[in-house]
Protein backbone atom coordinates (compact mmCIF):
# COMPACT_ATOMS: atom_id res chain seq x y z
CA UNK A 1 0.00 0.00 0.00
CA UNK A 2 1.38 3.43 -0.93
CA UNK A 3 1.92 6.27 1.49
CA UNK A 4 -0.91 8.23 -0.10
CA UNK A 5 -3.27 5.25 0.36
CA UNK A 6 -2.25 4.86 4.01
CA UNK A 7 -2.81 8.58 4.57
CA UNK A 8 -6.32 8.36 3.17
CA UNK A 9 -7.21 5.78 5.85
CA UNK A 10 -6.48 8.16 8.78
CA UNK A 11 -9.77 9.12 10.39
CA UNK A 12 -8.86 10.49 13.84
CA UNK A 13 -5.98 12.05 15.75
CA UNK A 14 -5.01 10.86 19.24
CA UNK A 15 -3.81 13.78 21.34
CA UNK A 16 -2.61 11.46 24.10
CA UNK A 17 -0.18 9.60 21.81
CA UNK A 18 0.32 12.53 19.41
CA UNK A 19 -0.35 10.45 16.28
CA UNK A 20 -2.98 9.99 13.54
CA UNK A 21 -5.11 6.83 13.67
CA UNK A 22 -6.92 4.68 11.15
CA UNK A 23 -10.08 2.66 11.93
CA UNK A 24 -8.03 -0.41 12.93
CA UNK A 25 -5.67 1.64 15.12
CA UNK A 26 -8.59 3.09 17.05
CA UNK A 27 -9.94 -0.37 17.79
CA UNK A 28 -6.66 -2.16 18.52
CA UNK A 29 -4.40 0.51 20.06
CA UNK A 30 -6.43 3.55 21.07
CA UNK A 31 -9.57 1.85 22.36
CA UNK A 32 -9.06 3.38 25.82
CA UNK A 33 -8.00 6.83 24.58
CA UNK A 34 -10.62 9.45 25.24
CA UNK A 35 -9.03 12.47 23.57
CA UNK A 36 -9.64 11.54 19.92
CA UNK A 37 -10.39 14.23 17.34
CA UNK A 38 -11.52 13.93 13.75
CA UNK A 39 -8.54 14.19 11.43
CA UNK A 40 -10.37 16.66 9.20
CA UNK A 41 -10.67 19.12 12.08
CA UNK A 42 -7.01 18.77 12.91
CA UNK A 43 -5.57 19.23 9.41
CA UNK A 44 -7.78 22.18 8.53
CA UNK A 45 -5.61 25.23 7.74
CA UNK A 46 -2.52 23.32 8.90
CA UNK A 47 -0.15 25.33 6.65
CA UNK A 48 -1.12 28.57 8.40
CA UNK A 49 -1.29 27.07 11.88
CA UNK A 50 0.91 28.01 14.81
CA UNK A 51 2.48 24.56 14.79
CA UNK A 52 3.59 24.89 11.16
CA UNK A 53 4.98 28.36 11.91
CA UNK A 54 6.68 26.98 15.02
CA UNK A 55 8.52 24.32 13.01
CA UNK A 56 9.72 27.00 10.59
CA UNK A 57 10.96 29.14 13.47
CA UNK A 58 12.66 26.15 15.08
CA UNK A 59 14.50 25.35 11.85
CA UNK A 60 15.68 28.95 11.59
CA UNK A 61 16.76 28.87 15.24
CA UNK A 62 18.67 25.61 14.81
CA UNK A 63 20.41 27.00 11.73
CA UNK A 64 21.41 30.15 13.65
CA UNK A 65 22.77 27.98 16.47
CA UNK A 66 24.81 25.94 14.00
CA UNK A 67 26.23 29.16 12.54
CA UNK A 68 26.96 30.42 16.04
CA UNK A 69 28.80 27.20 16.93
CA UNK A 70 30.79 27.34 13.69
CA UNK A 71 31.71 31.00 14.20
CA UNK A 72 32.65 30.32 17.83
CA UNK A 73 35.07 27.58 16.79
CA UNK A 74 36.43 29.77 14.00
CA UNK A 75 36.89 32.76 16.34
CA UNK A 76 38.84 30.59 18.77
CA UNK A 77 41.24 29.55 16.01
CA UNK A 78 41.68 33.13 14.82
CA UNK A 79 42.34 34.33 18.37
CA UNK A 80 44.88 31.57 19.05
CA UNK A 81 46.68 32.32 15.76
CA UNK A 82 46.75 35.99 16.69
CA UNK A 83 48.13 35.19 20.16
CA UNK A 84 50.83 32.94 18.68
CA UNK A 85 51.93 35.64 16.22
CA UNK A 86 51.83 38.26 18.93
CA UNK A 87 53.94 36.05 21.21
CA UNK A 88 56.46 35.61 18.37
CA UNK A 89 56.59 39.39 17.88
CA UNK A 90 57.14 39.98 21.59
CA UNK A 91 59.96 37.40 21.66
CA UNK A 92 61.58 38.90 18.55
CA UNK A 93 61.40 42.44 19.95
CA UNK A 94 62.85 41.27 23.26
CA UNK A 95 65.69 39.35 21.57
CA UNK A 96 66.48 42.37 19.39
CA UNK A 97 66.83 44.52 22.51
CA UNK A 98 68.98 41.88 24.23
CA UNK A 99 71.19 41.61 21.13
CA UNK A 100 71.60 45.38 20.86
CA UNK A 101 72.52 45.60 24.54
CA UNK A 102 75.19 42.87 24.41
CA UNK A 103 76.73 44.28 21.21
CA UNK A 104 77.01 47.73 22.83
CA UNK A 105 78.68 46.07 25.81
CA UNK A 106 81.08 44.27 23.45
CA UNK A 107 82.09 47.50 21.69
CA UNK A 108 82.55 49.30 25.00
CA UNK A 109 84.81 46.56 26.43
CA UNK A 110 86.80 46.36 23.21
CA UNK A 111 87.36 50.13 23.24
CA UNK A 112 88.47 50.06 26.91
CA UNK A 113 90.92 47.23 26.21
CA UNK A 114 92.28 49.04 23.14
CA UNK A 115 92.97 52.16 25.22
CA UNK A 116 94.73 50.08 27.87
CA UNK A 117 96.89 48.29 25.28
CA UNK A 118 97.84 51.57 23.58
CA UNK A 119 98.85 53.04 26.94
CA UNK A 120 100.96 49.95 27.74
CA UNK A 121 102.71 50.08 24.34
CA UNK A 122 103.54 53.76 24.87
CA UNK A 123 105.18 52.95 28.22
CA UNK A 124 107.19 50.09 26.69
CA UNK A 125 108.30 52.25 23.77
CA UNK A 126 109.48 54.95 26.19
CA UNK A 127 111.54 52.40 28.19
CA UNK A 128 112.89 50.92 24.97
CA UNK A 129 114.07 54.34 23.73
CA UNK A 130 115.80 55.06 27.05
CA UNK A 131 117.69 51.75 26.92
CA UNK A 132 118.73 52.36 23.30
CA UNK A 133 120.10 55.80 24.23
CA UNK A 134 122.11 54.29 27.11
CA UNK A 135 123.60 51.69 24.76
CA UNK A 136 124.64 54.37 22.26
CA UNK A 137 126.25 56.43 25.05
CA UNK A 138 128.14 53.39 26.31
CA UNK A 139 129.59 52.67 22.84
CA UNK A 140 130.65 56.29 22.47
CA UNK A 141 132.41 56.28 25.87
CA UNK A 142 134.15 53.04 25.06
CA UNK A 143 135.63 54.48 21.85
CA UNK A 144 136.55 58.03 22.85
CA UNK A 145 136.62 58.55 26.67
CA UNK A 146 139.64 58.18 28.93
CA UNK A 147 139.69 55.57 31.67
CA UNK A 148 138.64 58.13 34.30
CA UNK A 149 135.82 59.43 32.12
CA UNK A 150 134.74 55.86 31.37
CA UNK A 151 134.69 54.97 35.06
CA UNK A 152 132.60 58.00 36.02
CA UNK A 153 130.18 57.46 33.12
CA UNK A 154 129.87 53.78 33.98
CA UNK A 155 128.52 54.60 37.43
CA UNK A 156 125.92 56.86 35.89
CA UNK A 157 124.91 54.26 33.31
CA UNK A 158 124.62 51.55 36.01
CA UNK A 159 122.15 53.72 37.89
CA UNK A 160 120.14 54.39 34.70
CA UNK A 161 120.10 50.67 33.86
CA UNK A 162 118.87 49.85 37.37
CA UNK A 163 116.03 52.36 36.99
CA UNK A 164 115.07 50.89 33.61
CA UNK A 165 115.00 47.37 35.07
CA UNK A 166 112.66 48.57 37.81
CA UNK A 167 110.40 50.14 35.18
CA UNK A 168 110.30 46.89 33.21
CA UNK A 169 109.50 44.88 36.34
CA UNK A 170 106.79 47.36 37.23
CA UNK A 171 105.20 46.83 33.83
CA UNK A 172 105.42 43.05 34.24
CA UNK A 173 103.81 43.22 37.67
CA UNK A 174 101.03 45.62 36.57
CA UNK A 175 97.51 44.76 35.38
CA UNK A 176 98.19 46.20 31.96
CA UNK A 177 100.51 43.37 30.87
CA UNK A 178 97.88 40.69 31.53
CA UNK A 179 96.40 39.09 28.44
CA UNK A 180 92.73 39.93 28.09
CA UNK A 181 90.42 37.70 26.05
CA UNK A 182 86.90 38.78 25.11
CA UNK A 183 84.35 35.97 25.08
CA UNK A 184 80.58 35.49 25.33
CA UNK A 185 79.05 33.55 28.20
CA UNK A 186 75.54 32.50 27.17
CA UNK A 187 72.83 33.21 29.76
CA UNK A 188 71.18 29.98 30.90
CA UNK A 189 67.76 31.56 30.52
CA UNK A 190 68.49 32.20 26.83
CA UNK A 191 69.66 28.59 26.49
CA UNK A 192 66.33 27.47 27.95
CA UNK A 193 64.53 29.51 25.28
CA UNK A 194 66.53 27.76 22.59
CA UNK A 195 65.59 24.39 24.06
CA UNK A 196 61.88 25.28 24.15
CA UNK A 197 59.99 23.16 21.64
CA UNK A 198 57.10 25.63 21.29
CA UNK A 199 55.60 28.89 22.57
CA UNK A 200 53.25 26.87 24.77
CA UNK A 201 50.57 24.31 24.15
CA UNK A 202 47.05 24.30 22.82
CA UNK A 203 44.77 23.54 25.75
CA UNK A 204 41.71 21.51 24.84
CA UNK A 205 39.01 21.64 27.51
CA UNK A 206 35.65 20.00 27.21
CA UNK A 207 32.73 21.93 28.63
CA UNK A 208 29.04 21.71 28.08
CA UNK A 209 27.79 23.53 25.01
CA UNK A 210 26.30 26.91 25.85
CA UNK A 211 24.23 27.12 22.68
CA UNK A 212 20.63 26.25 23.55
CA UNK A 213 18.36 25.06 20.79
CA UNK A 214 14.87 26.16 21.74
CA UNK A 215 11.88 23.93 21.22
CA UNK A 216 8.48 25.53 21.08
CA UNK A 217 6.49 22.35 20.63
CA UNK A 218 3.41 21.89 22.66
CA UNK A 219 2.32 18.30 23.08
CA UNK A 220 -1.21 19.16 24.02
CA UNK A 221 -3.51 20.31 21.23
CA UNK A 222 -0.61 21.84 19.33
CA UNK A 223 -2.59 21.93 16.10
CA UNK A 224 -5.42 24.02 17.49
CA UNK A 225 -4.08 25.91 20.54
CA UNK A 226 -2.18 29.18 19.88
CA UNK A 227 1.44 29.25 21.04
CA UNK A 228 1.92 31.29 24.21
CA UNK A 229 4.24 34.28 23.86
CA UNK A 230 7.43 34.23 25.94
CA UNK A 231 7.92 36.87 28.59
CA UNK A 232 9.71 39.99 27.48
CA UNK A 233 12.07 41.90 29.72
CA UNK A 234 9.33 44.37 30.66
CA UNK A 235 7.33 41.52 32.23
CA UNK A 236 10.16 40.33 34.48
CA UNK A 237 9.65 41.06 38.17
CA UNK A 238 12.62 41.31 40.51
CA UNK A 239 12.50 39.99 44.06
CA UNK A 240 14.95 40.35 46.92
CA UNK A 241 16.63 36.98 47.36
CA UNK A 242 19.39 37.87 49.82
CA UNK A 243 20.40 40.85 51.91
CA UNK A 244 24.02 41.23 53.01
CA UNK A 245 25.15 43.48 55.85
CA UNK A 246 28.77 44.57 55.39
CA UNK A 247 29.45 46.02 58.82
CA UNK A 248 32.24 48.57 59.24
CA UNK A 249 32.85 48.69 55.50
CA UNK A 250 33.54 51.85 53.56
CA UNK A 251 32.84 52.47 49.88
CA UNK A 252 32.09 49.06 48.30
CA UNK A 253 32.92 49.16 44.56
CA UNK A 254 33.13 45.52 43.46
CA UNK A 255 32.20 41.96 44.34
CA UNK A 256 32.58 38.39 43.12
CA UNK A 257 31.02 35.05 44.13
CA UNK A 258 33.53 32.20 44.32
CA UNK A 259 32.70 28.64 43.17
CA UNK A 260 32.52 27.48 46.80
CA UNK A 261 29.76 30.03 47.49
CA UNK A 262 31.96 32.51 49.36
CA UNK A 263 31.59 36.19 48.52
CA UNK A 264 34.38 38.74 48.21
CA UNK A 265 33.86 42.50 48.27
CA UNK A 266 36.15 45.48 47.50
CA UNK A 267 36.26 47.99 50.38
CA UNK A 268 37.74 50.83 48.35
CA UNK A 269 38.31 53.44 51.06
CA UNK A 270 39.73 51.06 53.64
CA UNK A 271 42.07 49.30 51.14
CA UNK A 272 40.96 45.77 51.83
CA UNK A 273 38.95 42.79 50.57
CA UNK A 274 36.10 41.51 52.74
CA UNK A 275 35.35 37.78 52.46
CA UNK A 276 32.03 36.31 53.63
CA UNK A 277 31.00 32.68 53.93
CA UNK A 278 28.15 31.33 51.81
CA UNK A 279 25.78 32.03 54.72
CA UNK A 280 26.83 35.72 54.65
CA UNK A 281 28.80 35.59 57.91
CA UNK A 282 32.15 37.32 58.06
CA UNK A 283 35.17 35.03 57.50
CA UNK A 284 38.31 37.15 56.99
CA UNK A 285 39.78 40.25 55.36
CA UNK A 286 42.81 40.83 53.12
CA UNK A 287 44.67 44.11 53.59
CA UNK A 288 46.21 45.77 50.54
CA UNK A 289 48.82 48.49 50.02
CA UNK A 290 46.52 50.20 47.51
CA UNK A 291 42.81 50.81 47.04
CA UNK A 292 40.60 47.93 45.92
CA UNK A 293 38.19 48.94 43.17
CA UNK A 294 37.05 45.82 41.30
CA UNK A 295 38.00 42.14 41.12
CA UNK A 296 37.77 39.05 38.93
CA UNK A 297 38.24 35.37 39.80
CA UNK A 298 40.09 32.88 37.57
CA UNK A 299 39.60 29.28 38.63
CA UNK A 300 42.65 27.77 36.91
CA UNK A 301 45.01 29.49 39.38
CA UNK A 302 42.43 29.89 42.14
CA UNK A 303 43.42 33.55 42.22
CA UNK A 304 41.77 36.96 42.37
CA UNK A 305 42.78 39.92 40.17
CA UNK A 306 42.10 43.22 41.97
CA UNK A 307 42.32 46.65 40.33
CA UNK A 308 43.34 49.65 42.40
CA UNK A 309 41.22 52.38 40.80
CA UNK A 310 42.09 55.91 41.84
CA UNK A 311 45.45 56.26 43.61
CA UNK A 312 47.65 53.43 42.24
CA UNK A 313 48.63 52.05 38.84
CA UNK A 314 48.65 48.38 39.85
CA UNK A 315 46.62 45.19 39.51
CA UNK A 316 47.23 42.72 42.35
CA UNK A 317 46.98 38.95 41.80
CA UNK A 318 45.90 37.51 45.16
CA UNK A 319 45.83 33.99 46.57
CA UNK A 320 42.53 33.82 48.52
CA UNK A 321 43.66 30.74 50.43
CA UNK A 322 47.03 32.12 51.53
CA UNK A 323 45.55 35.64 51.77
CA UNK A 324 48.69 37.03 50.15
CA UNK A 325 49.63 38.99 47.03
CA UNK A 326 51.17 36.51 44.55
CA UNK A 327 52.33 39.10 42.03
CA UNK A 328 51.58 42.60 40.80
CA UNK A 329 50.87 43.82 37.27
CA UNK A 330 52.06 47.38 36.67
CA UNK A 331 49.87 49.69 34.62
CA UNK A 332 50.73 53.09 33.18
CA UNK A 333 47.35 54.51 34.27
CA UNK A 334 44.63 53.86 36.88
CA UNK A 335 42.75 50.58 36.38
CA UNK A 336 39.04 50.27 37.19
CA UNK A 337 36.60 47.54 36.11
CA UNK A 338 38.11 44.11 35.36
CA UNK A 339 36.86 40.75 34.03
CA UNK A 340 38.26 37.41 32.91
CA UNK A 341 38.04 36.35 29.28
CA UNK A 342 39.01 32.67 29.33
CA UNK A 343 42.78 32.95 30.00
CA UNK A 344 43.35 36.71 29.80
CA UNK A 345 42.27 39.73 31.82
CA UNK A 346 40.17 42.53 30.33
CA UNK A 347 40.15 45.80 32.24
CA UNK A 348 39.28 49.52 32.00
CA UNK A 349 42.38 51.74 31.78
CA UNK A 350 41.91 55.43 32.50
CA UNK A 351 42.32 57.56 29.38
CA UNK A 352 43.33 54.56 27.22
CA UNK A 353 40.30 52.28 26.78
CA UNK A 354 39.54 48.58 27.25
CA UNK A 355 42.78 46.63 27.59
CA UNK A 356 43.70 42.95 27.42
CA UNK A 357 46.64 41.62 29.41
CA UNK A 358 48.03 38.17 30.18
CA UNK A 359 47.69 36.85 33.73
CA UNK A 360 51.44 37.26 34.22
CA UNK A 361 51.28 40.91 33.17
CA UNK A 362 52.91 40.38 29.77
CA UNK A 363 51.60 41.27 26.32
CA UNK A 364 49.22 44.10 27.12
CA UNK A 365 47.24 45.45 24.16
CA UNK A 366 44.27 47.71 23.57
CA UNK A 367 41.04 45.99 22.48
CA UNK A 368 39.17 49.31 22.18
CA UNK A 369 41.11 52.60 22.27
CA UNK A 370 39.34 55.74 23.46
CA UNK A 371 39.49 58.29 26.28
CA UNK A 372 38.27 56.03 29.08
CA UNK A 373 36.63 57.91 32.00
CA UNK A 374 37.18 56.93 35.61
CA UNK A 375 34.87 54.58 37.55
CA UNK A 376 34.12 52.46 34.47
CA UNK A 377 33.24 48.78 34.57
CA UNK A 378 33.57 45.93 32.08
CA UNK A 379 32.09 42.43 31.85
CA UNK A 380 32.67 39.51 29.48
CA UNK A 381 29.88 37.10 28.53
CA UNK A 382 30.30 34.59 25.72
CA UNK A 383 31.86 36.38 22.77
CA UNK A 384 30.83 39.86 23.89
CA UNK A 385 32.38 42.58 26.05
CA UNK A 386 30.01 44.93 27.88
CA UNK A 387 31.30 48.31 29.03
CA UNK A 388 29.72 50.84 31.41
CA UNK A 389 30.50 54.53 30.76
CA UNK A 390 29.60 56.54 33.85
CA UNK A 391 30.10 59.87 32.07
CA UNK A 392 27.65 59.21 29.23
CA UNK A 393 25.27 56.98 31.26
CA UNK A 394 25.54 54.24 28.64
CA UNK A 395 26.19 50.53 28.17
CA UNK A 396 28.20 49.54 25.08
CA UNK A 397 28.66 46.08 23.62
CA UNK A 398 31.75 45.03 21.64
CA UNK A 399 32.67 41.66 20.20
CA UNK A 400 35.72 39.88 21.56
CA UNK A 401 37.92 41.52 18.91
CA UNK A 402 36.84 45.02 19.96
CA UNK A 403 34.35 45.73 17.16
CA UNK A 404 31.36 47.88 18.18
CA UNK A 405 28.00 46.03 18.16
CA UNK A 406 25.60 48.41 19.94
CA UNK A 407 25.29 51.20 22.51
CA UNK A 408 22.35 51.85 24.84
CA UNK A 409 21.94 55.27 26.47
CA UNK A 410 19.34 56.21 29.02
CA UNK A 411 20.32 58.89 31.51
CA UNK A 412 17.17 58.53 33.60
CA UNK A 413 17.52 54.79 34.22
CA UNK A 414 21.31 54.37 33.95
CA UNK A 415 22.48 57.39 35.95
Amino acid sequence: MSKAQRTMQYLTFCKKHDCPCCRRCVIETHNDCKDLTAIDDIVQNVKSSNAFLEVEQTLVQILENVHRIRNDRKDQRVKIERDIKQTRTIINDHLDKVQEKIIKELYANEENESKRIKQLLAEIEYIEKGISDLKVNQNTIKQHASDLQAFLALKHIEKEVSDKEKCIQSVLDGEGIKITTLSLLINKEIQNICRAASFGFISVESTSCKVVIGSNKSKQAQMIVPISISKCIDDINLSNKLQINLQFSGYVTGCVILPNGKMMFCDNNNRKLIVLKSNCTHEFEIRLDSRAFHLAYFERENSIAVTSGYGSNVIHIIDPNGRTIKRTIQSSEYSYGIALNKTVLVYCKLGKGIMEVQLNGASEKALVSFSMPSYSYVAVHGDNIYYINTDSNSVTCYDILGNLKWTFKNKQNLH
